[in-house]
Order: C-alpha cells, then sequence, then structure tokens
C-alpha cells in the first residue's frame, strides 16, 4: 500500500485563501519571504563597508569570471545538504558549463570572496526585467559567519550599480535568519512573506 504525501500551497501571507486554509485547519509546514533593495547613497556606503570588512579580515572580494565556473559549482555542491527546501526554496547545482556560458555571454553575474586562492563565498545573480535577482549565495562551512555572504552580496550591488543597474531583489526560508540578516544589512527590505500550508 502506497500513500500519497501532501504538496503544500504556497500563497504570500496576505492572500484571503491564505487565511481560509488556516481557519480551516491546515498545517503551516514551512515559510519563505522575499526582498527588494533600491540603491541610494545608505546602501552603498554599507556594500563599501561590508566588502571593507571582509578584505580587511584577508580576503579578496570580486567578480567570478566564468573561468571560475567550476569553482562556483564546487563549492555549491559542497553545501547541498545545508540548502533548506522548502515548497518555495529549493535548490539545484548549477551545470558548470551552463554556468560558465551564462557567464561570459553577461545574461549571469558572480561575486565571490577568495582566501589563498580558495572560493570561500559566491552570490550569483540573473537579470530579471525589472530588477537583478539573486539566484543563490553560499558561504564554506568553515568560513561561515564571519561577513562574507554579506560582502560578496555588497560587491554585487557596487559593480551592478555602476553598470546602471538600480533594483535587486532576493529572497530565501524563513528557517535561514543568517541569509535575512546579511541581506538586511545591506538595505533590502522584506516586502513579501509567503505560507506553504497543507489543508
Amino acid at each position: 500500500m502506497t500513500t500519497s504525501r501532501a504538496v503544500p500551497r504556497v500563497l504570500r501571507s496576505d492572500d484571503p485563501e491564505a487565511a481560509h486554509l488556516l481557519e480551516a485547519g491546515a498545517t503551516l509546514v514551512s515559510e519563505s519571504w522575499g526582498a527588494r533593495l533600491t540603491v541610494d547613497k545608505d546602501v552603498l556606503a554599507r556594500c563599501r563597508a561590508a566588502v571593507g570588512a571582509a578584505t580587511a579580515a584577508g580576503w579578496s572580494v570580486g567578480p567570478v569570471g566564468s573561468d571560475g565556473a567550476t569553482d562556483v559549482v564546487d563549492l555549491d555542491l559542497s553545501a547541498a545538504a545545508d540548502y533548506p527546501r522548502t515548497a518555495a526554496t529549493a535548490h539545484d547545482p548549477p551545470e558548470p558549463g551552463a554556468l560558465a556560458a551564462a557567464l561570459a555571454g553577461g545574461t549571469r553575474w558572480a561575486f565571490g570572496a577568495w582566501a589563498a586562492g580558495r572560493l570561500d563565498a559566491v552570490t550569483v545573480l540573473t537579470d530579471a526585467g525589472d530588477r537583478v535577482e539573486t539566484d543563490f549565495t553560499v558561504t564554506r562551512a568553515s568560513a561561515r559567519r564571519r561577513g562574507l555572504a554579506t560582502a560578496v552580496k555588497g560587491a554585487a550591488v557596487l559593480s551592478l550599480a555602476a553598470d546602471g543597474h538600480a533594483r535587486f531583489g532576493t529572497g530565501g526560508a524563513a528557517v535561514n535568519a543568517g541569509s535575512r540578516r546579511a541581506n538586511e544589512a545591506l538595505g533590502y527590505v522584506v516586502v513579501e512573506r509567503w505560507l506553504h500550508l497543507v489543508p
């Protein structure tokens, strides 16, 4: 005998249907959030401070070229078990060749932090039309809680803002409070919460 597993419905927290489901006894199995950032002087100052702090601590921070795609994927794979997996935040590592082509073609960007020649943190972004959206950000386990995620995201904003990009987006699972704090440190503002409900 096989049993089917209920698939959560993903609804914005302000959706009346979410309130209706909760009142009817739905189970909240997880949550996620989305945030936006609009570049201004304060944001740029925060980004410079984050990059400066990582640099002072011994990391070099800057763009990752197409020749670094394999390093990005290797780092991402090393942290695969640490990614929260929810109905709205599952992550699959990119394929190295496809990532290299996207970085070379300018359809994606990556910014990293290195120490002793080893990539310890990276953020990968895509042009979503009305904003630059974060695809994923990852920090090596041994280098976490040192501000590297904030630094690489800050480097991305500084570089892409200089090229004329003014709006950025990101998001993540509610259980990953560190990710949210890293983004808020730069000026990202949470604009939406998503509830993952099983009726």
